[in-house]
């Protein structure tokens, strides 16, 4: 994929990632750390949004601002933002609305700002809307707290267990979802609660849109940015202004940004949508470097074990050493399937492996191991297990106890034994 204004785009899949290039080069964040991930699909999704746009922003909230914050500062133990919870929570709209009995009366406000009498009806019913559903929102996460009643005059008695529980919330949060609590804090200026109710699903992106509008009418206590330069370094959010002259635009702002942070926070949700190496490599279908074995030992026709289809796994294996590299795929029927190597019958995965690897250093050479790696990967209930092999800087012959010693390459998208002569020569040749 191509932007005239700024290079060319691609994805390259790696032996255990996939990487987005730009111009022939891997693609860095701020930080300086590639755009690399196991998942494709979230990869190309970067990639559309990059393509699409004329600059590479990290000013703005998209998914290459979200993926490359959480790169550069939550994964790297650079998130400051806990240490400034103290200073967040007493302040945030939504908390002190609930906190504090002597709150000021947004409706007021909202009327001494939106001087419009058609507009303001109109806002003013979008807004109160969006706050009733906002306030479900805030039962729904503190009725995970039996301690703490929302309901009433109840809420300010538990003051101290509110801010604690809160805390403990944004602690547990993984990584992506740190990475967007902080940055919706930064460029929306509404406190924590809102981005995290956003990022828990507790409320949606036009809600959260509304509820930031309806934050926003006093930018006089929500303008503060206590994200300290070590947690912000590389990220230069440009807050989000609104403009109470048209405020439609600024609320279509608010929830474009929200919109973007839900569906990049969608990938990490399902992880059988994930598109992971191994599940790329099922997409290609079999071919001269993939090939796929439904078992590693088990006839499922005759239902029982069977050498003859160890040494059909070890064949491929060994071609594959003596050809140019290439992938076998255990638990993956011809037509791309998945079975699993459960039907291997072995009594758990670490039992699966120890016998692949007694059979390949018996059969095929210890010293060969450098040049294969093995990888077990869960697709729902059903484990793949991916063998991959590079290119061996000798020959590689196959012996297999009860049949006889052979030398494999791949012929095409299968492999097939050469004769002393035709073996002799290949090995002259290439080795």
């Amino acid at each position: 994929m191509s932007n005239p204004d700024f290079g060319t785009f691609d994805l390259v899949m790696r032996d255990d990632d996939f990487v987005i290039y730009r111009d022939h080069q891997p693609m860095t964040t701020p930080g300086g750390r590639e755009l690399a991930h196991y998942d494709s699909r979230l990869l190309k999704h970067i990639l559309i949004e990059l393509s699409l746009s004329s600059t590479v922003d990290s000013s703005t909230i998209g998914s290459f601002t979200l993926f490359s914050y959480c790169k550069d500062i939550i994964e790297q133990n650079n998130n400051h933002f806990l240490d400034h919870f103290d200073l967040i929570l007493p302040d945030d709209p939504l908390l002190k609305a609930k906190l504090d009995p002597m709150g000021k009366d947004r409706g007021k406000e909202l009327k001494q700002i939106l001087d419009d009498p058609f507009g303001n009806d109109k806002i003013m019913n979008l807004l109160f809307l969006g706050a009733t559903v906002v306030a479900k929102g805030l039962k729904d996460l503190f009725s995970l707290n039996e301690n703490i009643r929302i309901m009433g005059k109840e809420f300010p008695k538990h003051r101290k267990e509110v801010l604690l529980f809160v805390r403990e919330i944004y602690g547990r949060l993984p990584a992506e979802k740190k990475a967007a609590v902080n940055l919706l804090f930064e460029a929306h200026r509404v406190g924590v609660m809102l981005p995290l109710l956003l990022v828990l699903s507790k409320i949606s992106a036009s809600e959260y849109a509304l509820a930031v509008l309806a934050s926003r009418t006093d930018e006089s206590e929500n303008s503060v940015s206590v994200l300290t330069n070590s947690s912000t370094v590389g990220f230069e959010l440009s807050p989000v202004q609104v403009d109470w002259e048209n405020p439609g635009v600024s609320y279509a702002l608010f929830h474009e940004q929200a919109l973007k942070t839900v569906e990049y926070l969608s990938f990490f949700e399902n992880s059988g949508k994930k598109m992971s190496v191994i599940s790329e490599l099922i997409s290609q279908g079999e071919h001269e470097r993939l090939e796929f074995k439904s078992t590693f030992r088990w006839d499922l026709r005759q239902d029982k074990k069977n050498p003859a289809i160890e040494h059909a796994a070890l064949k491929s294996i060994t071609a594959f050493l003596n050809s140019d590299g290439g992938d076998l795929l255990i638990g993956v029927e011809d037509d791309g399937s998945i079975i699993g190597v459960e039907r291997d019958c072995f009594a758990n995965d670490d039992k699966f492996l120890l016998h692949v690897w007694t059979l390949i250093k018996t059969s095929i050479g210890k010293d060969i191991s450098p040049y294969i790696t093995t990888t077990l990967e869960k697709f729902d209930d059903k484990t793949v297990c991916r063998i991959q092999c590079r290119r061996s800087p000798k020959p590689v012959f196959l012996r297999q106890n009860g049949y006889d010693v052979l030398f494999y390459i791949r012929i095409g998208p299968s492999s097939g034994s050469l004769d002393i002569s035709e073996a002799l020569k290949y090995i002259a040749d290439h080795f």
